[in-house]
């Protein structure tokens, strides 16, 4: 985004580890680090909070990345209760007095990052806050209560939750692609200062930093967001390895294969691009069709829709040692290119998936699990390895709600956020 102000307000509370709370500290930097920071661009705010709220330093105190830097290192832990209530209401009048300075056009965003539940309400701070038209993403670590975030962001997408520190590296992607990517109406009207309005798509898009690649409008040069601009250039392997066991009912099983082809339609597949492979599972794995199999969106979606389903048990373990074999070169794996595996389950694993998921993960594979009711997310997170590359769900109705989240992830880490 070309200008914006952006406030972090951090739990500093005794839960939180010193060593975690370095963790704190380097997500706001990586954060900071793909904004273009000035007094005129994006501005950055940090507040802290544990049974009081502090002020670390104001929105216009930092004009320039290296003292903004400095600033954030310098920050010192304040323990305490976790009172996420009244921080939300300390906030509002800061981010009333930083605005003074800027056109009402300019967008404002709120991430709030804690590790645990309030000890006082935060539903009507944080509705107050909306009200001045400001965007709040709530970042919940560890014991954070989901509840409570939605609460606090006001909505599901703008909800980032890892089971433990280590996941903010990936969290960090996902909200500054949520702020880059901000979606407008069609493209009549009178738009906000820092957007474009983009014919092709009927949407209208933030402006990105000058860094970044740019298409002509109006005669100007500008920056303009994709949805998921890091999958436009990708180059991946991806294997999806689907529970085809008796728990999953033949309805379910559709609504598998819908998300699966789903998640192509944002994705450009071919021999030069990305493959996809499908195997599925239950006692004995099945493969469908290997990464060099097909080459376009139609083969593939249709090679998905011939898939039936098997029955039986959860191996889950002896599935992820079978699909190993999928990421070399006989079945159709490149040297040089990320590889990926899509876990969806809806069940608990009835032999060993530590070893077998360990092993592919030493081999470079990123894997992301995907359970559904049943699935016993401790057992995922084994099988990923990071918290942050866990999506869980209540019914497979919802596995929609996911899909553009996962993609996030998948092209975030094959390259960075272009914004």
């Amino acid at each position: 985004t070309k200008e914006a102000d952006i406030y972090f307000l951090i739990d500093g509370s005794t839960s939180i580890r010193k060593e975690d709370f370095e963790q704190i500290k380097k997500f706001m930097l990586a954060t900071i680090e793909m904004f273009s920071i000035g007094p005129d661009k994006v501005r950055v705010g940090v507040m802290q909070y544990s049974d009081e709220s502090k002020v670390e330093f104001n929105i216009t105190d930092y004009p320039n990345d290296i003292d903004l830097r400095k600033a954030v290192s310098n920050i010192k832990q304040v323990t305490g209760g976790t009172y996420t209530g009244k921080a939300l209401d300390f906030t509002l009048p800061l981010i009333q007095d930083g605005r003074k300075d800027r056109t009402r056009d300019v967008p404002c965003y709120l991430i709030v990052l804690t590790d645990g539940k309030s000890m006082d309400g935060v539903l009507d701070p944080a509705e107050r806050l909306r009200t001045e038209q400001i965007t709040i993403h709530a970042v919940g670590i560890g014991q954070a209560e989901k509840t409570e975030l939605q609460q606090i962001a006001g909505k599901e997408e703008r909800i980032h939750f890892g089971q433990n520190f280590d996941s903010l590296k990936t969290i960090k992607n996902e909200v500054v692609h949520r702020i880059c990517t901000v979606k407008y109406s069609v493209c009549t009207g009178e738009y906000r200062g820092s957007t474009v309005c983009v014919h092709s798509t009927g949407e209208v898009q933030c402006v990105c930093s000058d860094e970044y690649r740019g298409s002509e409008y109006g005669g100007n040069t500008v920056r303009v967001c994709s949805e998921h601009a890091g999958c436009e250039d990708m180059k991946a392997d991806i294997m999806f390895l689907v529970d085809s066991s008796g728990s999953i009912g033949h309805e379910n099983f559709e609504k598998m294969k819908t998300f699966m082809k789903n998640l192509l339609t944002e994705i450009h597949v071919g021999a030069d691009k990305t493959q996809i492979g499908v195997v599925q599972f239950s006692d004995n794995p099945k493969e469908e069709f290997q990464l060099n199999k097909y080459f376009t969106q139609k083969e593939i979606s249709d090679a998905i829709d011939g898939m039936s389903l098997i029955g039986r048990n959860t191996l889950t373990g002896h599935a992820l040692t079978f699909i190993a074999q999928y990421f070399t070169h006989p079945k159709g794996a490149r040297l040089g290119v990320k590889k990926f595996l899509i876990l969806l389950t809806d069940g608990e694993a009835q032999d060993d998936v530590r070893d077998p998921a360990k092993g592919l993960r030493d081999k470079g594979v990123t894997i992301f699990s995907v359970g559904v009711y049943g699935a016993n997310r401790t057992q995922l997170e084994e099988i990923s390895g990071d918290g942050s590359l866990v999506f869980h769900v209540e019914k497979f109705d919802d596995l929609k709600e996911i899909e553009s989240k996962l993609i996030f992830r998948v092209c975030a880490l094959h390259g960075k956020c272009p914004c």
